[in-house]
């Protein structure tokens, strides 16, 4: 029961990352190319609070949290069978969204990289007890918070092209 539990928490995470975090950098569309000049200054952007720009916001939130999505992504399969890494794995993925969050000054886009950093760390708190006690795991009231890793995910992206 355990390791199929941990399968299905990763492979709801694994959803929850592509449509959420995934989605709000690609969502940029036709800024996807300028993207790399933008995020090439993401540690410029946070002195520039008052002028960040939504396109540079998210650019600077994908930044931060990118690499670490990607990496998170590849392991899927390994951190199955390795609940404890999978705990660290995600702790470290919801330290790369906080540095995310710091980086976004946007009076638009903030909320929404809060919402999503939020509804990721209650994910991350079930998962943690998932892990504990695999018996007692709630998988509906788990997939009804991955179902709002997604909305907010969503409305990042939203955030990001309106």
């Amino acid at each position: 029961m355990s390791r199929k539990t941990i399968a299905v928490a990763t492979a709801a995470l694994a959803v929850a990352l592509l449509a959420g975090c995934s989605n709000g950098g690609s969502g940029n569309g036709g800024a996807e190319g300028s993207g790399s000049a933008a995020s090439s200054a993401p540690s410029s952007a946070a002195p520039q609070a008052a002028s960040q720009s939504k396109a540079e916001a998210c650019n600077a939130f994908q930044s931060k949290v990118e690499d670490a999505a990607k990496g998170l992504q590849s392991q899927v399969t390994e951190l199955q069978s390795d609940p404890q890494a999978a705990v660290a794995k995600l702790e470290e993925f919801d330290q790369s969204l906080s540095d995310g969050v710091d980086a976004v000054q946007n009076a638009d886009v903030k909320p929404k990289a809060e919402a999503f950093r939020s509804a990721y760390t209650d994910m991350l708190t079930q998962i943690k007890a998932i892990t504990a006690d695999p018996q007692s795991a709630d998988l509906s009231a788990f997939s009804d918070t991955t179902q709002k890793v997604q909305d907010a995910g969503t409305e990042f992206q939203q955030a990001c092209t309106s």
